[in-house]
């Protein structure tokens, strides 16, 4: 894949996509505490105790590069909705190709429906049971300081999701390669308490990674098929409907992840970019002025200082998985104690060590929120990442990285 050119750009933590949209009009339980409050934030303070190393960090704001537009108009925004956006091959060349307007009925019930799971294909080796300490320098390996952990069969969250799982849902993309999906689920916004229009999900459900660029037209379903009665073709063939997306579409206008998986990530293989494997969009609802949490009447905050995976005995997953043998029409979930997942050089590594669940979650599955209960209250504190799509799954540990690409999608709209 070609190459986006960022002119201008400082090494900063979070890179931020001009994904921005022009919109028409068209047309409640929570987590376990996860409850909207309009004078609750999420927590701010971070305290990791890991090594940040690889994260690219900077403290401060961010900036999009010279020349790059905040909008799309004119003769550029036709042609882009009138079939500009399939032309991948110009993402390093012009800069109106950053952006994503809102194209209307764009998500029609054919492209939902061909959809595919995203979620890099291979991982590296794993090392020798017990072997944590020598590597062969330059190839990277899979390194379980802790051992491996014990499959567990996902199962499906109960329906109805708005009552179950209100703030997991669907998230719907285009590559160069089709139509595809992920998961993804609203978190708190510290700048618009109680109003927050901000999703979580991974890196590689926005952008390609090392010598690709950003996805294209970015739309999240909070609580995707609802009732959980229909398979994908019959949920496709109805998207509109209450029971399949009862808060509607929202469209991506800004996106922001790690300058790590940037520069290092990969679409198809396991990486060390896959520690810093998250993204923040800030979105918009396709009718009316309401924001996301509001409708969807829930919320997570996000935990930036929870605790290193040798030390969490209860950890839920979710998502919705869309290779076999599960078709992403309904949400799973997986739950347990946790282990580290290292890929590195050798053992101890450069790059922080990630959250390791049994789980047979797959490809679909990917940006689904990992979760933790603290003082009664739940927390998003991870997000689904990698997986052998047989016996577990990961998701990065949030340390300052994280929060840095968090509060910089706050912040843009303050």
């Amino acid at each position: 894949m070609p190459f986006i050119r960022r002119r201008g750009l400082t090494a900063a933590a979070a890179v931020i996509a001009a994904v921005m949209v022009t919109t028409t009009a068209c047309s409640k339980s929570d987590e376990a505490g996860a409850k909207s409050s309009g004078g609750s934030t999420a927590r701010a303070d971070v305290d990791t105790g890991e090594d940040e190393g690889g994260g690219d960090t900077t403290i401060g704001g961010f900036k999009l590069p010279e020349g790059v537009p905040t909008e799309l108009s004119g003769d550029a925004l036709q042609k882009w909705k009138s079939g500009g956006w399939q032309d991948f091959d110009d993402w390093a060349s012009k800069a109106e190709d950053f952006a994503n307007p809102y194209i209307e009925n764009f998500w029609t019930p054919e492209r939902i429906a061909e959809a595919r799971a995203q979620m890099p294909t291979r991982l590296p080796e794993i090392a020798d049971a017990g072997n944590v300490s020598k590597g062969s320098g330059k190839t990277t390996k899979v390194w379980l300081p802790d051992g491996s952990v014990k499959r567990q069969n996902a199962s499906k969250v109960k329906a109805t999701y708005h009552k179950n799982a209100a703030p997991v849902g669907k998230l719907f993309f285009t590559t160069p390669q089709g139509s595809s999906v992920c998961s993804a689920a609203v978190v708190k916004d510290p700048a618009h308490p109680g109003k927050s229009n901000l999703v979580w999900t991974a890196g590689h459900c926005v952008h390609a990674g090392k010598g690709g660029g950003w996805y294209r037209n970015i739309a999240f379903v909070p609580s995707f098929n609802n009732t959980a009665k229909l398979n994908i073709s019959q949920a496709s063939a109805n998207y509109r409907a209450s029971n399949v997306s009862p808060y509607g579409l929202f469209w991506a206008d800004w996106a922001t992840t790690s300058g790590s998986w940037i520069k290092g990530g990969s679409a198809s293989q396991g990486t060390v970019a896959a520690a810093y494997d998250y993204a923040v969009l800030h979105v918009k609802p396709e009718k009316g002025a309401k924001s996301l949490e509001e409708r969807v009447g829930s919320a997570l905050p996000v935990w930036f200082d929870a605790p290193a995976a040798n030390k969490v005995k209860n950890m839920k997953v979710r998502g919705y998985p869309a290779e076999a043998p599960y078709d992403g029409s309904k949400m799973y979930h997986c739950q347990g104690a946790t282990k580290r997942f290292v890929l590195g050089h050798s053992y101890p590594s450069d790059y922080p060590a990630q959250y390791m669940v049994g789980c047979t979650m797959n490809g679909g599955a990917s940006g689904g929120p990992w979760f933790m209960i603290h003082n009664g209250r739940t927390y998003l504190v991870s997000n689904n990442s990698l997986s052998d799509r047989s016996s577990f799954i990961t998701g990065p540990r949030l340390g300052k990285n994280a929060k840095e690409v968090y509060l910089a999608t706050s912040n843009k709209f303050k």
